[in-house]
């Protein structure tokens, strides 16, 4: 009689799966990234830096990214909104730091060897753990 293959981690108990529900919905990450590296808090600051990203998806997406508490509503005193990381966010911005190491191996002029530091400059990425001034 054969064996029954089971898999080695139980579904529910999966970080990774859990995890790629809430950070692999499309547009998830680059939003993360726009805020984080780019300094983009306002919606439509984010809405132009993606096209193809349309206003509905994009609210939808901040929306959800607010309920899984990955990004903090602001709102001041003249009704403008912001969006902020969390620390849960902040979290995941090391995520993006590992896409980016790869990005910048894998991806960027192939032939030439960019550090990370001028890859981020060259990109206009500033430190994701700075403070803006």
């Amino acid at each position: 009689m054969r064996a029954e293959r089971r898999p080695s981690l139980a579904y529910q108990a999966d970080p990774i799966r859990e995890s790629l529900k809430v950070l692999g919905a499309k547009w998830s990450l680059l939003i993360l990234r726009d805020i984080a590296f780019l300094g983009l808090h306002r919606f439509g600051e984010i809405r132009r830096n993606n096209p193809g990203l349309t206003a509905r998806v994009l609210s939808r997406r901040l929306r959800q990214m607010v309920a899984e508490r990955l990004l903090e509503r602001t709102e001041n005193g003249r009704g403008e909104v912001a969006y902020n990381l969390t620390s849960r966010g902040e979290d995941a911005v090391y995520i993006l730091l590992a896409v980016l190491r790869y990005g910048i191996r894998h991806h960027m002029r192939r032939g030439t060897n960019l550090t990370e530091e001028d890859a981020m400059r060259e990109l206009h990425y500033r430190s994701p753990f700075e403070n803006p001034s």
